[in-house]
């Protein structure tokens, strides 16, 4: 709403937006253009849509909580439509000390997130998948389902081969071993054995 920006345009591509302290802003379209750094010292707060399905992007390259806060949902209302937060930025983009770029920093700030509860949030390997392949086995049952995506942690000394994999199908024939089938191959090798 414009009466938000003192009657001026709402933020454009690659424009700042500080949030000063006791101000509470809602964040209610459906798409941000892309952000260069938002400075939170009140609070920023996403609220879900009765519509599950509804779907939301918050676009920046800095969120930097300066003693503010970030409320996506809350415990007794959790977040149950679908929000995608992006950071965008590359390595070699200049950072904030201490925190670093693509971030959400926080200092002496509340960041709040909750969303539909799922059991586990996480899990290990069974076995190791090999670059190319399409396929992970799991080590326990798990409620994910296709068109999720996942995040396989990186298994090597080198930090940044992780895959980020949306999920095609699950197999539950053995249900304590679980089988993600993805709609793309890995690109890394991600190792499963305990040595």
């Amino acid at each position: 709403m414009d009466t938000t920006w003192g009657g001026e345009f709402t933020p454009m591509h690659m424009e700042s937006v500080y949030v000063p302290p006791g101000l509470n802003l809602l964040v209610d379209v459906n798409k941000t253009p892309e952000l260069n750094a938002v400075i939170v010292e009140g609070t920023l707060i996403f609220t879900p849509e009765t519509d599950e399905n509804h779907e939301r992007f918050f676009d920046a390259r800095y969120i930097f909580l300066n003693g503010g806060t970030m409320e996506v949902g809350t415990e007794e209302h959790p977040y149950t439509s679908k929000l995608t937060i992006t950071m965008h930025g590359t390595v070699y983009d200049p950072y904030l000390p201490i925190y670093g770029n693509k971030v959400i920093g926080c200092r002496r700030c509340v960041l709040d997130m909750h969303g539909i509860e799922r059991t586990p949030t996480w899990t290990m390997l069974e076995t190791t998948s090999e670059a190319g392949e399409d396929t992970v086995t799991l080590s326990e049952a798990v409620d994910w389902q296709a068109g999720e995506w996942v995040a396989i942690a990186s298994t090597s000394f080198e930090g940044r081969e992780s895959d980020q994999m949306q999920i095609k199908d699950v197999d539950n024939t053995n249900p304590d071993k679980p089988i993600l089938t993805f709609t793309q191959p890995l690109v890394y090798r991600h190792y499963a054995a305990i040595e």
